[in-house]
């Protein structure tokens, strides 16, 4: 298939590497003008070289509201138009505290960019998103199903999941679909950071990928292909939907 977004604008966060990165691609490749935005210059700028063509590439730190208010403005002022909006950045803690050595900072840091990051991004994105657009977040099984010493990032996701379904219902009468994609565990730089920590890296991954019927870990483009669907007139009927993809985790 080909032209699935054809001459749809659409920003997307977290592009600078992962799943933000694949989605970045996938959308242009399917001929959307893509805004790629991330909070660090480099990765803006190896994501654009990635996606070509005329790819607006924006540094943006979700923590920041006069940040994401640029952003948008930016993005309107450059192609006339938004139609997708992409909300894929995200964090999490590799140090896994439990919450009584979750710090207010290490709360606040992940609240700030999984969720009110988002929600202050639809607020200014929504008032010039056409109508007929759609929103995709990116949330996680983890936002359904909870892990232990995650309590910040599950509760963020959890969070961020009943944003979406309240966008969806607000948007409806505009015909603007708001979902969220729930992805189980993804071969990413995020994913790397809990490697990393791991007393043992192999023993860790083999777990990962034993998590699930399918046995193995995801890759970033079976996410994004998911965004793609959902961001794309295929899904003219979705809305309000948890995206599970996650190999069938949550099915165990």
């Amino acid at each position: 298939m080909s032209g699935r977004v054809q001459g749809k604008v659409a920003l997307v966060t977290g592009a600078g590497s992962g799943i933000g990165r694949a989605v970045a691609v996938r959308l242009a490749q399917e001929g959307a003008r893509v805004v790629v935005t991330s909070r660090t210059e480099a990765h803006v700028r190896e994501t654009s070289a990635l996606v070509g063509g005329d790819a607006l590439g924006l540094v943006l730190d979700l923590r920041e509201r006069a940040s994401i208010e640029a952003a948008v403005a930016r993005a309107v002022e450059a192609y006339g138009r938004l139609d997708v909006l992409a909300c894929v950045a995200g964090v999490d803690q590799p140090n896994e505290p439990p919450v009584a050595e979750t710090s207010d900072e290490e709360w606040d840091e992940v609240l700030a960019v999984n969720l009110t990051g988002v929600f202050r991004l639809c607020r200014a994105a929504v008032p010039v998103l056409a109508d007929g657009g759609s929103i995709v977040t990116v949330g996680s099984v983890n936002g359904v199903a909870p892990r232990p010493n995650a309590a910040a990032y599950c509760a963020s996701k959890a969070a961020l999941l009943m944003l979406t379904r309240a966008l969806a219902l607000e948007l409806a009468p505009r015909r603007i679909r708001a979902n969220c994609v729930c992805p189980g565990v993804v071969d990413t730089p995020l994913t790397d950071l809990f490697l990393a920590a791991a007393p043992d890296p192999a023993a860790l991954r083999e777990e990962y990928a034993a998590s699930n019927p399918l046995k193995r870990i995801a890759d970033a483009r079976e996410i994004a292909n998911c965004v793609l669907f959902l961001a794309s007139d295929e899904a003219s009927f979705v809305t309000a939907a948890p995206f599970v993809v996650d190999g069938g985790q949550l099915a165990w």
